[in-house]
């Protein structure tokens, strides 16, 4: 019982600790559209976030050629 209540404690703390990170975009740099949190990649040590898992997925097969514009 001490265990899991030593587990649980830690969770709880990582997740009330831990930084949130932002994503740098509010549009999706695919097809322009408002961003959905759900949907996101790392790219240049940077959190970009997308409209949809398609976009999310057309910008993982060539990040280069899309342009992330910055809040």
């Amino acid at each position: 019982m001490k265990t899991l209540f030593s587990v649980l404690l830690a969770s709880i703390a990582l997740v009330t600790f831990a930084p949130a990170i932002e994503p740098v975009n509010d549009k999706c740099p695919v097809c322009s559209k408002q961003i959905r949190l759900i949907f996101h990649s790392n790219f240049k040590e940077q959190r970009v976030a997308f409209f949809s898992a398609d976009c999310k997925d057309k910008f993982d097969k060539s990040p280069t050629k899309y342009t992330v514009k910055p809040k």
